[in-house]
């Protein structure tokens, strides 16, 4: 110990203990005395705990601070890849666990609180879409028109019983045979008696159609000369033979006898060898086996060059002729008629009610193939009372059919 320090120690105040040696002896053995656990805990209480308690609430209270930092940046993308990555973990996980083979089959599962599975199972069940309508419409009483198809067809008419007018009946040809066979069949074996219809005025005659120099011409041959016919005999077959044409689409008429050119219609003389392309209004006639059919009017005037006129006259029916009936049901009227081009709009009156989808069948038809003949194709109704009826869906423009009375050879 070096001078300095004996010399500092020397100047220090003398520290004496004042107690007594009974005193200081008597707390010695107190010390000594005490339980071994009760000098244990407090030793523990002595370990120095505090220290890391106090560095990990500083950890925290850091990584608080900067992860706000860390997840505010590219928040969007980060977002995405951790759905992205959920998804592919749960879908990891579904495919992973095995599946419970000792599960009862009629075990209904706990409802999920997925959105994916609770679409899953709404549309597993789905409604059936309505029923297509059959190709082919028929009614109680009306006979409904051919619609447009790809084949061909023919119309032959037959008188009623009274010979007062001609019932056009359209038959669907067979494509196999020639057009020639196709009438010679339909004449020889079509039994008109079933609606209530005699035999048609053509049944002794044969036809062909044949094409030349880009002219299609149906030739009409009959086994008998005319002369003798009567003048209502004359009109039936001349107006038979003029409408066959119009379906055919051909540009004139070949009359011949035997095979010969020529022929006479009794006290009218030779016929007329073109086809007759005025229009006329249709009507409704009921048979006597209640069957309904459309039917020719006389063929209209220079006043009837439009449709609206012919509309009117249809709703009018003919006053000279009786058994002619109107199409249009007493309570159903046209408010207003457009025509543009090939198109043409036509609404009934917000009052008109139709009874029936066939009373209302037979009176578009009517329209529509009388709009056929001023080169109309496609007419939309309005206010008709149906947004359906047969094939014709009301709520779009309807292609014009055909043509009327579509029946089958039995």
């Amino acid at each position: 110990m070096s001078d300095k320090t004996k010399s500092l120690l020397s100047q220090l105040p003398e520290l004496k203990d004042q107690r007594n040696k009974e005193t200081i002896y008597q707390n010695i053995q107190k010390k000594m005395n005490e339980p071994t656990q009760s000098r244990t805990k407090k030793k523990k209480k002595r370990t120095p705990w505090i220290i890391p308690t106090f560095a990990a609430a500083l950890v925290i209270l850091l990584a608080a601070l900067i992860t706000p930092g860390l997840f505010n940046q590219n928040d969007g993308p980060t977002n995405l890849a951790i759905t992205e990555q959920s998804n592919e973990n749960n879908q990891s996980a579904d495919s992973a666990t095995p599946k419970d083979d000792s599960q009862p089959e009629d075990a209904t599962e706990a409802p999920s609180d997925s959105s994916n599975d609770l679409a899953a199972n709404t549309t597993i069940v789905k409604e059936e879409d309505p029923p297509l309508p059959k190709a082919k419409t028929e009614f109680d009483y009306y006979i409904p028109a051919l619609q447009q198809t790809d084949g061909e067809s023919v119309v032959l008419s037959y008188p009623d019983p009274e010979s007062l007018l001609l019932v056009p009946l359209t038959f669907e040809i067979d494509s196999s045979k020639a057009m020639s066979e196709n009438i010679r069949d339909i004449l020889s074996t079509f039994d008109a008696s079933q609606y209530g219809l005699e035999s048609s005025p053509l049944v002794n005659a044969t036809f062909e159609v044949v094409t030349k120099n880009e002219t299609k011409t149906l030739v009409a041959s009959f086994n008998e000369p005319g002369n003798s016919l009567s003048s209502n005999e004359s009109i039936m077959i001349n107006d038979s033979v003029q409408r066959l044409a119009t379906s055919l689409n051909a540009d004139e008429i070949n009359w011949q006898t035997n095979g010969e050119e020529g022929y006479s219609l009794g006290n009218f003389g030779p016929p007329d060898t073109s086809v007759n392309t005025k229009p006329s209004p249709y009507y409704l006639y009921e048979t006597s086996t209640e069957n309904r059919f459309l039917v020719e009017g006389p063929a209209l005037n220079e006043e009837g060059a439009q449709l609206d006129v012919a509309l009117s006259q249809m709703k009018e029916g003919s006053p000279e002729s009786t058994w002619y009936k109107s199409a249009f049901p007493s309570d159903v009227s046209i408010y207003s008629f457009e025509g543009d081009g090939t198109e043409a709009t036509i609404a009934f009156t917000k009052d008109s009610k139709f009874q029936s989808e066939e009373e209302a069948m037979q009176t578009i038809e009517a329209i529509m193939l009388a709009a056929s003949q001023y080169n109309y194709k496609t007419i939309l109704f309005e206010n008709t009372g149906f947004d359906q009826i047969g094939n014709y869906s009301l709520n779009e423009k309807l292609s014009v059919p055909q043509s009327p009375n579509a029946v089958q050879l039995k």
